[in-house]
């Protein structure tokens, strides 16, 4: 059954048309008495999609190739359209910011996908410096029961006047999740341009980020039926000349958004705090 090819107990076999039919034993074996020359058998296993096969019988027939079994799932998608407002704060040069962020559910409907809309702008300053931040993604573009494939495109600017520093990055990559690499560690591949100036030079390269999400859970007790949940990121970026490492921890209680980023590009390094609030509408689809 399904890709693993595991043997089937108690799967039902019926003849179609008929009230003939049997269960496989515990090794996925079966025996029927077939009284036509061609028939259809149906194969029924709970968590599996239904098959039906055509056989011809001939004197000949006493054993049929194996069968396999395809995996059967439902999708509940539990999504709110909601916008998040927060305060940001960069411990080095740009103490004083914000961030909006929305999502819209649902924005596509596909027969492999349901396309949420997510947009983010942060913009942030200090003496003379500021940073900015833009993200459009479409979360869930592709998903199934084994895989799901999020699109996204970042924008970034920096600018520190004191030290004659700037720089800016577009980037415009994808998030991968299920059974070719790991079905609970989501990763992260973009390709991109940056823009990077200082006292000396300025240069323009081209470039690759990698990066994986991991989820983590401070759990409040030993039932572990209360949790604290993380989500902790991580992404390194290389642009030829420079290198780039981005990181994150974040977590949600209730409506309340807290997050700590870490961003270091060459000489540029900042630390970011925030936190949020969320305004959301909150409905269930199930795909």
């Amino acid at each position: 059954m399904g890709s693993t090819k595991q043997e089937a107990p108690s799967a039902t076999v019926i003849l179609k048309g008929t009230q003939i039919g049997t269960s496989t034993n515990m090794q996925g074996n079966y025996q029927l008495v077939i009284p036509y020359d061609t028939a259809t058998l149906m194969f029924l296993f709970i968590g599996f999609k239904p098959l039906k096969k055509k056989i011809v019988v001939t004197q000949d027939t006493t054993i049929l190739p194996p069968v396999y079994l395809k995996e059967d799932c439902t999708l509940d998608y539990f999504e709110q359209k909601h916008v998040e407002l927060s305060f940001i704060s960069g411990l080095r040069y740009t103490p004083l910011g914000g961030k909006i962020k929305a999502l819209y559910p649902f924005l596509i409907h596909t027969p492999h996908g349901q396309g949420h809309l997510r947009a983010e702008f942060s913009y942030q300053f200090g003496s003379n410096n500021f940073q900015r931040n833009a993200t459009l993604a479409i979360d869930n573009a592709f998903i199934d029961c084994d895989n799901s494939i999020d699109i996204t495109t970042d924008y970034q600017s920096v600018r520190l006047g004191e030290q004659e520093l700037a720089y800016t990055r577009y980037t415009a990559g994808a998030t991968y999740t299920g059974k070719l690499i790991s079905r609970t560690i989501p990763i992260y591949l973009a390709v991109g341009g940056l823009s990077y100036s200082n006292k000396e030079n300025t240069s323009i390269r081209t470039g690759v980020e990698i990066g994986a999400n991991y989820p983590l859970a401070i759990y409040l007790s030993s039932s572990h039926s209360k949790a604290i949940r993380f989500i902790t990121t991580g992404r390194i970026a290389w642009w030829q000349d420079y290198w780039q490492f981005q990181s994150s921890i974040e977590t949600q209680i209730k409506r309340f958004s807290f997050k700590i980023n870490f961003n270091k590009l060459s000489q540029y390094t900042e630390v970011n705090t925030g936190i949020g609030f969320r305004i959301e509408r909150r409905y269930r689809v199930k795909h």
